[in-house]
């Protein structure tokens, strides 16, 4: 999903809807992959499982990945370690 790999469309339509992937961190060719996601202020956590499992996020609403999102709280985690989009 880096720049220039084909999805500048996907990742720019994301980024306009509220959504940004910092990075894909698959662990084994069987799985599983952690990533980090940065949504826009005032997007619930259903949102943005309903965007991750639907046409648009990585399953592009097949199924093929068993999404399970945790939100990350930055108080505990000190200083995200990306720059912030929103």
């Amino acid at each position: 999903m880096a720049p220039g790999g084909g999805w500048d469309e996907a990742v720019a339509k994301n980024l306009d809807a509220g959504f940004y992937n910092h990075c894909f961190c698959p662990i084994s060719p069987e799985g599983p992959a952690y990533c980090i996601w940065e949504v826009r202020e005032g997007i619930s956590a259903e949102q943005f499982q309903e965007f991750i499992d639907g046409p648009n996020g990585v399953n592009f609403g097949l199924g093929a990945w068993m999404n399970i999102c945790r939100e990350i709280n930055l108080e505990l985690a000190g200083t995200p370690p990306y720059p912030r989009k929103f």
